[in-house]
């Protein structure tokens, strides 16, 4: 069935169904158009990103008040995140605030002393990428929010689920379509990094990468689902194989060709961190129950085989690149320098490892820090190391308190991996995600593009909603 169908059938019982619906498609249309510019990584893109989001919500917000029903989910549900959440974004915005001399951060006096005239100081060293970096992450909260009501039945979580795939499967093909036709533009502007590297839409290869991976679980969870449905049905393994190719093809040719599309974009990114953490990540979702009668080691087996020739022939195809790099590893000055700025950034953190210099600032402290013996003279304006860079930023009690609220959603939907008889895919597609990109987090910023934070909202959201059994709204 549709996502269109499953609302007209649910339009008499649910009211405000096709509201929802356009809601949806409104958040699906931002999804697809996030990496178009440069990933949203610009101050225009990523306000346009933040408005959009907020006015969904806001409509959202407004068609529950005037329908005078309830969301499918009640806050309750994810009260933990939720006050967890609530309070590193309260945290942040008291950064911002103007505060009494004793409680500022120590560069106030310097720059009043240098300007010549008294200011108003703040735990943040620069108040306005405070509050930018605010209303992001209130954007990728409140997309995560859209998405966990908006897909509680199972046919709008797979309407979201494909469409991932397809919005990935279009960016992959046009980054090989410039890679193949010399690779010398991002979009409008001549390429000036990675000219030897698959970026697409995106300024870096790594990050173009993590989505990519992102997309590409997305892309292979219904071809999971059909091979598991294939083996649960019985009969001889000549049959088994028959159906699973026959219906495969038939039901999800779109899925096969963005998976394929995905993986050789992917590979020509010859992100070494991207493609391993993918790896894992679709070890995770092969791995891990589909619901239904459980088909034990005979589907894993299957699953896992199935992904290990199609990486096989990906890497046959498109690996030269990335062996390539994985035979120089080391060679490049960033990749030398990674473990010097993490030190850099531990001594940053330990001078003030409790309130932090204020979300979105690592590129104002850094500087002070910076080794600039071994760092030469290249400009770093991110960390490194998402969880490094937030604990410097945030200090250490908010940036636990936010990858807690984080990490209670992903065990959410390991509850609902483990306990859900059917759609168990959905929140096992949510954890591969959450393992790709935490682990990609611990070596680079992936994370920090919007449109990649924003992908992997919406991913959490339709996982932790289908977590639960649609029988208990």
């Amino acid at each position: 069935m549709t996502e269109g169908a499953a609302d007209a059938t649910n339009a008499h019982v649910t009211p405000g169904a096709s509201a929802d619906r356009w809601l949806f498609r409104g958040l699906i249309l931002i999804v697809a158009l996030a990496p178009l510019p440069l990933a949203s990584n610009r101050p225009l893109p990523a306000a346009l990103l933040a408005f959009g989001i907020g006015a969904l919500t806001t409509l959202y917000a407004l068609r529950v008040f005037y329908s005078g029903t309830l969301p499918p989910l009640s806050l309750a549900r994810v009260r933990w995140p939720f006050i967890l959440f609530a309070a590193v974004c309260a945290w942040i915005g008291i950064q911002a605030l103007p505060v009494p001399a004793s409680l500022a951060d120590p560069i106030w006096p310097l720059a009043a002393e240098a300007l010549g005239r008294p200011l108003h100081g703040s735990i943040s060293v620069n108040p306005g990428e405070t509050v930018n970096g605010l209303m992001r992450l209130l954007a990728y909260g409140a997309a995560f929010w859209l998405a966990m009501q908006l897909t509680r039945m199972p046919e709008r979580a797979r309407a979201a689920c494909n469409a991932v795939a397809m919005i990935g499967g279009v960016y992959a093909a046009y980054g090989l379509f410039v890679f193949l036709s010399g690779n010398n533009w991002v979009l409008l502007y001549h390429k000036w990094a990675y000219q030897d590297s698959l970026t697409g839409t995106f300024v870096n290869r790594n990050s173009f990468a993590t989505f990519a991976g992102v997309s590409l679980l997305c892309a292979v969870r219904p071809i999971l689902e059909r091979v598991h449905q294939v083996i649960n049905a019985g009969g001889s393994l000549g049959r088994r194989i028959n159906r699973i190719f026959d219906q495969s093809y038939a039901g999800l040719r779109l899925n096969l060709i963005c998976a394929a599309l995905l993986l050789l974009a992917l590979l020509l990114t010859a992100s070494r961190a991207g493609v391993a953490v993918t790896g894992v990540g679709l070890l995770v979702l092969a791995l891990a129950p589909q619901g239904g009668r459980s088909s034990g080691a005979k589907y894993r087996l299957v699953a896992i085989a199935a992904l290990g020739a199609f990486l096989a022939l990906g890497l046959f195809i498109g690996g030269g690149r990335l062996a390539d790099r994985f035979a120089a590893q080391g060679a490049s000055i960033d990749e030398d320098a990674r473990s010097v700025i993490y030190g850099n950034v531990v001594e940053a953190i330990r001078s003030d490892p409790w309130s932090g210099t204020g979300f979105g600032t690592f590129a104002d402290v850094f500087p002070a820090y910076r080794n600039a013996d071994r760092l030469h003279s290249l400009i770093w304006d991110k960390a490194h190391s998402t969880y490094l860079e937030n604990a410097l930023e945030l200090g250490l009690p908010a940036v636990l308190a936010l990858n807690l609220a984080i990490g209670l959603l992903v065990w959410r939907c390991v509850e609902g991996m483990r306990t859900r008889r059917r759609d168990a895919g959905f929140p096992a597609t949510a954890v591969a995600a959450s393992v790709l990109v935490g682990l990609h987090s611990l070596v680079d910023f992936s994370l920090q593009m919007p449109a990649v934070a924003l992908l992997y909202a919406v991913i959490l959201g339709f996982g932790v909603s289908q977590s639960w059994s649609s029988e208990r709204n």
